[in-house]
């Protein structure tokens, strides 16, 4: 996962990235441009680090992933298209590898989109900040920006507050966590925390220390991601101002780690191959999951729940999507300790909510 990855085939902690970079710009655009009438008049995706756009083999990176999904929809006619401008930014300070993407692009016809307008430079992470310091401010604008740094020198303390400051923007950022792990001390790096005990928990540190950066009087979701190659732990972390944003992140995690919801290997070393979490079996089910149901299940027995929106915060803080709030919701109703008229929170109705009756 290094600044010369592209040089060579993609690794599966790289694949795994990238795949969580898709997954979320194919939950993230339609959501701007599904609706008859789009709330924003311009969406922008940024990619930061781009690359030359693919591996030596051939396999997409970020940008194109991008483009593939952008495609898609246009194909598929989404209600919003051509009513909202779309533009996707891909910037490097590479220059080679902007101009392989540059060319690779107009030489293939595949990616010229009808309605998106795509803008391609040798643009360094903080002179494109600087540049579009305007835009990605601008309340009337959706932005999802994409950071795959190399290292971690670019999202620095300053940095990610300007990026938690950013109106109806999302971002997710790759963090070398096992170079904090290893150099924390190191000139190079700017972001300082306490060693965890466990290279498996690195990056959950990493999150925290994000997340003490965020003002107390905010409300701001973080997500996380951790990836193993080898003996390293990297990750990726997600930040959204709404809630059907980490929702939505939280997805697509758990799509791609259905015990914990968190990493590409087995982060609590509980010995349980996928798909066993979907037994029937107490044994069997991830103590995450055994946690989050027992709280859930106290809370709303002592009736510390009043409506949907309650549970639905409750499932992003501990890191769980609404659906897993559904057995315990289902078994309560069934036992007649409380009626509701949902079988699952909807994370778009926090603004008003269903009620949660007691019994």
């Amino acid at each position: 996962m290094g600044e010369d990855f592209h040089d060579k085939p993609y690794d599966p902690g790289t694949l795994t990235k990238l795949r969580i970079f898709e997954l979320y710009a194919q939950a993230w655009i339609p959501v701007f441009l599904s609706p008859v009438q789009p709330k924003f008049s311009e969406v922008h995706i940024f990619d930061f680090f781009c690359g030359p756009g693919k591996d030596s083999e051939g396999i997409h990176g970020s940008p194109l992933r991008i483009l593939a999904q952008l495609r898609k929809y246009q194909e598929k006619g989404l209600a919003g298209w051509g009513k909202v401008s779309i533009a996707v930014h891909l910037y490097d300070e590479n220059r080679e590898k902007v101009a392989q993407l540059k060319t690779f692009l107009q030489e293939e016809r595949e990616w010229s989109i009808p309605g998106v307008k795509i803008d391609c430079q040798a643009l360094a992470f903080k002179d494109a900040l600087a540049t579009y310091d305007q835009l990605l401010a601008d309340r009337g604008f959706a932005k999802l920006l994409i950071i795959d740094q190399y290292g971690v020198d670019q999202v620095t303390d300053g940095v990610f507050q300007k990026l938690i400051g950013f109106q109806t923007a999302d971002f997710i950022f790759f963090l070398s966590s096992s170079t904090l792990h290893r150099f924390r001390d190191h000139s190079a790096i700017k972001q300082k925390i306490e060693r965890p005990n466990d290279s498996y928990d690195v990056h959950r540190a990493a999150v925290k220390y994000y997340r003490n950066l965020i003002p107390s009087e905010a409300e701001y979701f973080l997500g996380q991601f951790s990836i193993r190659k080898r003996s390293n732990i990297y990750g990726l972390i997600f930040g959204s101002r709404h809630p059907l944003g980490i929702h939505k992140f939280l997805q697509v995690a758990w799509a791609n780690d259905e015990i914990a919801g968190e990493a590409n290997f087995d982060i609590d070393r509980e010995n349980i191959s996928p798909g066993e979490g979907l037994l029937n079996f107490e044994v069997m089910r991830p103590n995450k999951q055994r946690e989050f149901e027992a709280e859930l299940r106290e809370q709303l027995t002592a009736g510390k729940m009043k409506t949907e929106a309650d549970v639905a915060r409750f499932c992003i803080e501990a890191g769980m999507t609404c659906q897993h709030s559904g057995p315990i919701l289902k078994e309560l109703k069934a036992k007649r300790i409380i009626d509701i008229d949902f079988q699952i929170p909807d994370i778009r109705n926090l603004r008003a909510p269903r009620v949660i009756r007691m019994r």
